[in-house]
C-alpha cells in the first residue's frame, strides 16, 4: 500500500480507500457527486447490461485511450496513480498490459469507483488500489510516486480555471524525474477561451457537471512556478470524434496541424518534476 500522510484520516468502503473532507468540495465537486449518484440509480435499474452499455458508450475513449498508451512511456514497473478515473476502466487496461507495475484508481466520487469491479472480471486483472479523495488534497506522502496521468478528466480539476492547487499536489507526490501525462485535454488560445467555455458547458447542460477547456499558458507558468518542465503536443486525431461536426473539424485541423496552436484542440501534456 503506498504510504498516506499521517494527519490524513479515511475509511474504507469495501476495496476503496475514502477520504472524507467536506470543507474541500467546491461547488463544481457537488455536481459531479449529484451526477454519478443519478448514474448509480440508473445503473441500479438496469442490472445485467449495465457492463455492456458503459463499454458502448465509451468505446472511443477506450480506443483513443489505448492508441496514447504509448505516450505513457512504461517500462512495466512503476507506481503509478490514475486520477479522475471514473470507473476505473483505463486504469484495469494499463494494469493489464503492464502486470508489474503497481496502479491506483483514483476519483471524487467513491460510487464510480464501485464499477470498477465490473472491467476487472471482464479483463481478468485487479488493480493494486483504488482511492476516492480530492484531487487538491492528496492523501500520500511526498515522492512516492512515478507516475500519475488523467484521460480527458484534468479539465474537472480546476477552480475558475486556476490549476494551481491540483498541479501543486500532484507533484509533491511524484518522485524526483515522476511525470504527470495529462491525455486528451481539451485547450484554447486565451482569445478563444471564453467561447470555448459556452460552448463545452451548453453541451453538458442536460447532466450539470460543469466543463472546462484548458489555458496551455496558464498550466505552462503553474508548472514552471514550481519548478517543473512543461511540454505541449496538440492531438487533432479524428478518428472515433464524437458526432459528424467534430470530425470533420479536427480532420481539418490534423491536416493543417499548425493551427491547432491557435485555434481549440485537444492536446497531451507532460509535466516532468526535477
Amino acid at each position: 500500500m503506498i504510504p498516506t500522510r499521517k494527519n490524513i484520516q479515511y475509511h474504507q468502503d469495501g476495496e476503496i480507500f475514502c477520504v472524507s473532507n467536506e470543507q474541500s468540495l467546491s461547488g463544481s465537486d457537488r455536481k459531479e457527486f449529484v451526477a454519478y449518484q443519478k448514474t448509480d440509480r440508473q445503473r441500479s435499474d438496469n442490472k445485467g447490461i449495465e457492463v455492456f452499455d458503459d463499454i458502448v458508450f465509451k468505446s472511443n475513449f477506450i480506443k483513443i485511450f489505448q492508441q496514447l498508451i504509448p505516450h505513457l512511456e512504461l517500462s512495466g514497473t512503476e507506481k503509478i496513480l490514475e486520477m479522475g478515473a471514473g470507473q476505473g476502466w483505463a486504469s484495469v487496461i494499463l494494469k493489464n498490459k503492464y502486470p508489474n507495475s503497481y496502479v491506483i484508481a483514483s476519483d471524487l466520487v467513491p460510487v464510480a469507483l464501485k464499477f470498477c469491479k465490473n472491467y476487472e472480471e471482464l479483463l481478468n486483472t485487479y488493480i493494486d488500489e483504488k482511492w476516492a479523495f480530492n484531487c487538491r488534497d492528496i492523501p500520500f506522502e511526498d515522492n512516492n510516486l512515478d507516475l500519475i496521468f488523467t484521460m480527458a478528466a484534468f479539465h474537472h480539476f480546476g477552480e475558475n480555471n486556476d490549476y494551481s492547487k491540483t498541479i501543486q499536489e500532484m507533484v509533491r507526490v511524484l518522485k524526483p524525474k515522476g511525470k504527470i501525462i495529462l491525455l486528451y485535454e481539451p485547450s484554447s488560445p486565451k482569445y478563444l477561451y471564453n467561447l470555448a467555455y459556452k460552448r463545452v458547458n451548453k453541451r453538458r447542460d442536460l447532466d450539470g457537471v460543469d466543463e472546462d477547456v484548458l489555458i496551455l499558458s496558464k498550466i505552462q507558468d503553474s508548472a514552471n512556478s514550481i519548478n517543473c518542465n512543461f511540454r505541449a503536443e496538440f492531438f487533432p486525431e479524428f478518428s472515433y470524434r464524437e458526432g459528424f461536426n467534430s470530425t470533420i473539424y479536427y480532420y481539418l485541423l490534423s491536416k493543417l496541424g499548425i493551427l491547432s496552436k491557435f485555434l481549440v484542440s485537444t492536446v497531451n501534456i507532460v509535466i516532468e518534476k526535477k
